[in-house]
């Protein structure tokens, strides 16, 4: 399964015609994990310029704030995720719901009474979501399921500002 996700994404990659230029947007979101609760974190979105199939890939970091651990042990939690979505035509015209799939890198790390431990897993995304275009300020709300690596389910919600041509 990872080796054909792989496989798919380098494939999108290379696809890409060199002349094209792919949309670009930057944001901020605030997310809630499950299993990590309250976590901030950035966004890139890279629109890639295929005429008949509309790909976005996403990449994420989102840094969470979970509770302490046990016997007051101080928790750091981030995430890194890279996924590719496609662009659910619809008719309404400022709306562009999405899902896709994705890799998902989750690190922990506990400190009790000076004995550091920590842990990164690598695992598997499966998400959707929708975006409002409304001018310069794109907001958008996304779930996502967490397949190991983090092994949760998150509700990221914020805003992305195009940033113009890429590629």
């Amino acid at each position: 399964m990872r080796r054909l996700l792989v496989a798919v994404c380098l494939a999108a990659l290379v696809a890409v015609p060199s002349t094209a230029h792919a949309q670009v947007d930057l944001g901020g979101q605030l997310s809630w994990g499950d299993d990590a609760d309250f976590g901030i974190g950035g966004r890139v979105v890279l629109g890639l310029p295929f005429e008949q199939v509309p790909l976005e890939v996403i990449g994420t970091f989102d840094y969470f704030f979970p509770d302490e651990g046990p016997g007051g042990a101080d928790v750091t939690y981030w995430e890194l995720n890279a996924n590719i979505v496609y662009r659910i035509p619809v008719r309404v015209p400022m709306l562009t719901p999405y899902a896709g799939t994705g890799i998902n890198i989750a690190h922990v790390s506990v400190d009790t009474d000076g004995v550091d431990a920590s842990d990164t897993e690598v695992g598997i995304n499966l998400l959707g979501g929708a975006k409002y275009d409304a001018g310069p300020v794109t907001p958008f709300a996304e779930l996502r399921f967490e397949l190991d690596g983090g092994e949760q389910f998150v509700l990221s919600l914020g805003v992305l500002f195009n940033v113009g041509p890429g590629l």
